[in-house]
């Protein structure tokens, strides 16, 4: 029953709770912050714009534009049904199951504080792409988050090789920090739209985490063994 990593995952129940704690405050914060400033931007979000507008080359644009559908629901949503179907042959009808609702909570949180917080989208430079929801959190960036972050999360939960785990989750941060990145410099969020984006994601992946890890647990009933004479031995 890969005692080793139940027992692990046990252990880290405390801190994912923390985790998700500290996460879900960090959010508030911001969006608190933004909602008072009627979403004007702050010295971060200014300098990483002006920062990220001055460096804009046509090759870096076509580039920057590859990079951020790595997070549009138009490539992952087919991706995740394909893996959802995928994991469901393989036999891993829980982890399916819990991946396709960590995807489908990223998105609905990310929706429901776009409407609560409504900031608008950034203004001061020419915006390579056009967007027609509200800025924070970055929809994108909390996509790639919870697509690539639940799949380092599987990687944790079938691979005991340390190697293994560590690759998943340096793929993951990189993919995902290409891809707030990648909204910033094309001019469709503000800096701290996508710090919003990757907590509201984390969330998600930690919740996912967990579940798949409890949903694992092995039974704590004692099994019954019989002896040849017929009588029961605990």
């Amino acid at each position: 029953m890969r005692p080793k990593i139940l027992s692990f995952a046990f252990l880290s129940f405390p801190f994912i709770f923390l985790a998700c704690a500290i996460l879900s405050a960090g959010i508030a914060v911001l969006a608190h912050e933004v909602k008072e400033d009627h979403g004007t931007p702050d010295t971060l979000d200014l300098r990483i714009g002006d920062m990220a507008s001055r460096v804009r080359t046509p090759r870096l644009d076509r580039i920057m534009s590859a990079v951020t559908r790595l997070g549009d629901w138009q490539l992952l949503v087919p991706a995740t049904i394909l893996l959802i179907v995928v994991f469901w042959q393989a036999g891993h009808r829980v982890s399916a199951l819990l991946f396709a609702g960590s995807v489908l909570g990223g998105f609905g949180l990310s929706s429901l504080l776009k409407v609560l917080v409504t900031r608008a989208r950034p203004h001061l430079w020419p915006a390579l792409v056009v967007e027609s929801t509200y800025s924070y959190p970055s929809g994108h960036t909390v996509m790639a988050t919870v697509f690539f972050g639940g799949l380092a999360a599987i990687v944790f939960h079938l691979r005991r090789d340390r190697a293994a785990r560590v690759a998943a989750v340096a793929f993951a941060a990189a993919v995902v920090l290409l891809v707030a990145t990648s909204r910033v410099y094309l001019g469709a969020h503000w800096a701290t739209d996508t710090i919003g984006g990757m907590m509201t994601g984390m969330i998600w992946v930690l919740i996912y985490a967990a579940a798949i890890e409890f949903a694992a647990k092995p039974s704590s009933k004692t099994p019954v063994r019989v002896d040849p004479s017929g009588k029961s031995v605990k």
